[in-house]
């Protein structure tokens, strides 16, 4: 797990998350020269304590308490107090230790070709997004009504993912179209996609594309 991973509330959030969508799927060397023993074991059950939260939320459970992260872990809940301050702490960090899997996934970069290939594409990528981040981007909203930072976070993806379609379907679609922009996101969110992966076939994935294209006009 990398340094650069928050421990506690960043000043603002919402630029490290950008950097950190900027720096990709860029990873930790790995090496621990000249870290020494203690330091190296806090990074160990830090990185324990991550995954089981990740686990627990893969698994199903959105909202997972300490209690149940220090149980599936193995580290003591004081002990995960001294890594985390507090439940956001611990969320932030997770949420960072997530975006090298799905930076490419949220990129700005408009691939070349037709409007179709853009939409397949396109379409490609959100199926991706939500295979590897559903469970994640559940907990954002459950977490949201009760949290400050979770409702940052998913104020942020909102309108990350919107703009992304703006960015790999114009010009055919202008940035101010914002009915049509508002469909085409609604139709590319996390459970529409859900609902399709269940069934999805090759018919499925020309009905949802063909759909956008005939949207976008």
């Amino acid at each position: 797990m990398s340094d650069a991973l928050p421990t506690e509330l960043p000043s603002d959030l919402a630029s490290a998350l950008e950097l950190a969508l900027v720096a990709g799927a860029s990873s930790p060397s790995g090496e621990a020269d000249g870290v020494d023993g203690r330091r190296l074991r806090a990074e160990r059950g830090r990185s324990a304590v991550l995954a089981a939260a990740l686990d627990l939320v893969d698994s199903g459970n959105p909202a997972p308490t300490i209690a149940e992260i220090a149980a599936s872990s193995g580290i003591s809940e004081r002990t995960i107090f001294r890594y985390f301050p507090d439940r956001d702490a611990l969320f932030i960090a997770l949420v960072f230790e997530v975006i090298p899997r799905i930076a490419a996934l949220l990129s700005f970069d408009r691939p070349s070709g037709t409007l179709e290939t853009r939409v397949r594409s396109l379409v490609a990528q959100r199926i991706e997004f939500v295979r590897v981040a559903g469970p994640l981007a559940r907990s954002v909203e459950t977490l949201s009504p009760h949290s400050p930072v979770a409702a940052m976070m998913l104020q942020l993806r909102r309108t990350r993912l919107r703009d992304q379609v703006v960015a790999w379907l114009g010009p055919e679609l202008a940035a101010d179209d914002t009915e049509r922009i508002t469909v085409i996101d609604a139709l590319l969110s996390r459970p529409v996609i859900e609902s399709l992966l269940a069934d999805l076939d090759e018919a499925t994935l020309r009905a949802l594309t063909d759909s956008i294209i005939r949207i976008v006009g």
